[in-house]
């Protein structure tokens, strides 16, 4: 190449990357994304059994998932039993039972109000919102969550699995569908018919077939609409006791369930943090609890998780915030684990009684824990919460209803 032509080169080269430059910043704006959530619920789902389905379900294909607990912490104020309403409500309210207050499956209880579930905290916050609650188990929609989810653009109950799924699959395809509940019941009916066995294993198969048909609409939905973020979380409310047949009490079969996304999820799903003075069960209490679904949902679809709400699960999208948070009232301290070097804010009944730096992992209240109190631990913009009960009060555990 001649030297004219070298020099006419390199002119349009620089000529070029000013241009880029004094362009850059300028492209237009693209909109800005779309937070969508679908939570799939599997009623009684036994993790290791819907494992031993083999490594072709869409569960492990195509998500991330990981072993969680439910029914709270045995011995302490958030023991709850391990059947539907209670399980159900801590998944979609984000706190223990002793807050929401269905801690049996009696239908004349409803969600407290000081704690709504999430269809009311998204039709608050986001008043345009498309909410839908599909279940097979009618009270979910007809007891509990009556009043709080009146709001709802849908609302159905009494229908089949195969029903539900039908009408989740049409609602992705003709809605905004901006957050749906759907709750699939042939699992937990074919273990209360049956146990483990056959049965079981083909119910959890049915599951899975249609949990596969509603990623893929979801996938189509994205793909055409490749502005909408999409959550899908997939979880149960509770696991079996040692035969499959019942649920209800305290084991560690009972208790334990899982979570899965779509989505990568953060340390509290992937790196179990066991509390060192009560790992639970085969530590299971170092795992997930059912209560970090709600803030997960929340911190999605663009909302501040504020300490005022005292949720008291532990988000799996962002920061963690302390993990563990836990109350020894007979020693009047909080226990956290953490190794931040930021600082801890703790709140006492809606006053901020303390900051202490959060490896230090624990502060002794020096008024006691003498009466029931709500605490609430905010590290990096992320409350977590502890409701204690007297420490002189005996706790005494109730024969849980099936």
């Amino acid at each position: 190449m001649s030297l004219p032509n070298v020099l006419r080169l390199i002119t349009l080269i620089a000529a070029g990357l000013l241009l880029g430059l004094l362009f850059k910043g300028c492209d237009a704006k693209q909109p800005p994304m779309q937070p969508k959530t679908l939570i799939i619920g599997m009623d009684g789902v036994q993790l290791q059994h819907y494992e031993q389905l083999g490594g072709d379900t869409h569960l492990q294909k195509r998500l991330f998932y990981g072993k969680a607990y439910a029914g709270g912490i045995n011995g302490r104020a958030s023991e709850q039993a391990t059947i539907s309403g209670p399980g159900w409500m801590t998944l979609l309210t984000g706190v223990w039972a002793n807050k929401h207050g269905v801690i049996t499956n009696n239908e004349s209880l409803r969600v407290d109000p000081e704690f709504p579930s999430l269809f009311k905290r998204l039709r608050d916050a986001l008043p345009n919102a498309y909410l839908s609650s599909v279940v097979n188990w009618s009270p979910i929609n007809t007891a509990f969550l009556l009043e709080d989810a009146q709001g709802n653009d849908v609302r159905e109950s009494g229908l089949s699995d195969e029903q539900v799924t039908a009408r989740t699959l049409d609602i992705l395809d003709k809605t905004p569908a901006d957050f749906t509940f759907i709750q699939l019941d042939e699992p937990d009916e074919a273990g209360h018919a049956s146990g483990f066995g056959p049965a079981y294993q083909f119910a959890l198969r049915e599951a899975d077939d249609r949990l596969g048909r509603l990623l893929d609409k979801v996938e189509e939905r994205a793909s055409k609409h490749p502005q909408e973020d999409w959550l899908v979380i997939v979880c149960t409310d509770h696991g079996r006791d040692y035969w499959g047949s019942g649920h209800g009490g305290v084991t560690e079969q009972e208790k334990t369930v899982f979570i899965a996304s779509n989505k990568p999820l953060n340390e509290e799903l992937t790196q179990p943090s066991i509390p060192g003075d009560n790992p639970g069960p085969n530590n299971l209490y170092g795992y997930v609890a059912q209560t970090s679904v709600t803030p997960t949902v929340l911190r999605h679809m663009g909302l501040d998780l504020l300490p005022e709400w005292k949720l008291d699960g532990t988000p799996l999208l962002g920061a963690t915030g302390v993990r563990k948070a836990r109350a020894i009232e007979g020693d009047a301290k909080l226990l956290w684990n953490s190794d931040s070097q930021e600082t801890v804010t703790i709140y006492k009944n809606d006053q901020i009684v303390a900051n202490v730096p959060a490896y230090l992992q624990q502060w002794t209240d020096p008024q006691g824990m003498r009466q029931a109190s709500d605490y609430v631990l905010e590290l990096d913009d992320t409350p977590v919460a502890v409701r204690t009960r007297p420490a002189s009060k005996p706790f005494v555990l109730e024969e849980s209803s099936y």
